[in-house]
């Protein structure tokens, strides 16, 4: 870490930041595609709403930057709907799976990872304490089956209504080129961007920067968010990146630059990120409400409790109308 070059660092988390704001444009097409009688909502507004919430993502549990997004754009777009703007979700993230689930089958056709052979190299599952115990079985199964029917009568009472605005969402997957023009294209775009980025951070330590590690690197990234589990992911993403750089460069890379690559990246993103997000939120909403923001969101996603989220009507004030 301490041979780390500051011009190439900053230039890798510049170009990364204008990743993420080329991408927030597909994202704007897309609501603006949910709800296109909404002329409020502009660009700009998505655009902060994006990365307020993405620099939150590595401090509040459960993803809730993500939460923040959608408040933020509610904020701008009275008239949109927490289901419809969660929809949204989906054709925002569909390229970005394709293209990061394409990059591991990649990596693993070229055996940056090992996978198991044979029989003999999968994990044992282990079932003798169910069977040593038919009594715990009979109540896993009976929980399971009550949770089935609460859901589904839970499904079937609000499900309709529910899954037409979680559709308005997922309105722009109904014109395909649409989709592509406004969302695809826009995606790729970034993609090309951060490639650039992963480039100037790789620099920074000191590691072979060609075509090919970068895009090894990239795919490392990828692997990782398979096991959303930080030490899990982490580690296959250093697993990853020792094989692969062996394969692509001829030569081993010491494990110590890999690890602080790995977690250094990941540390000036993270201060960067929500430097950026606190930034945005004390402009939107003042410091006092995003303190009461940030608490209120971290309360719920942990698990329910009462109380309002700034700039919603208290709780003793029965809303007009479900927010769903």
């Amino acid at each position: 870490m301490a041979e780390v070059a500051p011009g190439w660092a900053a230039a890798g988390v510049l170009l990364h930041v204008l990743h993420q704001v080329v991408r927030t444009r597909g994202w704007f097409n897309i609501l603006r595609a949910a709800y296109p009688d909404v002329r409020d909502l502009r660009a700009r507004d998505v655009t902060l709403a994006y990365l307020a919430g993405a620099g939150l993502n590595g401090v509040l549990p459960a993803r809730g930057g993500d939460v923040v997004k959608l408040y933020l754009i509610r904020r701008r777009a009275r008239g949109t709907r927490w289901s419809t703007l969660f929809g949204t979700f989906v054709p925002e993230t569909l390229f970005e799976t394709a293209v990061g689930v394409g990059l591991v089958a990649w990596a693993l056709a070229m055996g940056f990872l090992p996978v198991p052979r044979g029989p003999g190299e999968l994990p044992a599952v282990e079932v003798s304490l169910l069977i040593r115990h038919p009594l715990l079985s009979a109540a896993g199964a009976a929980l399971a089956g009550v949770a089935l029917v609460l859901a589904y009568r839970l499904v079937r009472r609000r499900g309709r209504a529910l899954l037409h605005r979680v559709r308005l969402g997922l309105a722009i997957l109904g014109r395909p080129r649409d989709f592509v023009r406004g969302v695809v294209a826009w995606q790729a775009l970034g993609r090309l961007i951060r490639l650039g980025s992963l480039a100037c951070l790789m620099a920074a330590f000191a590691l072979p920067v060609t075509l090919a590690t970068v895009v090894l690197v990239m795919a490392a990234q990828g692997g990782g968010r398979i096991i959303p589990i930080g030490p899990a992911s982490a580690g296959l993403r250093i697993a990853m990146l020792s094989y692969g750089f062996v394969e692509v460069t001829g030569r081993a890379i010491d494990i110590a630059r890999i690890t602080a690559f790995s977690f250094g990246v990941g540390a000036l993103l993270f201060v960067a990120g929500l430097a950026i997000s606190l930034a945005i939120l004390r402009y939107e909403l003042g410091a006092v409400a995003t303190r009461r923001l940030l608490g209120r969101i971290r309360a719920r996603v942990r698990g329910p409790a009462d109380g309002w989220l700034p700039g919603e009507p208290a709780a003793s004030t029965p809303p007009a109308r479900s927010a769903f």
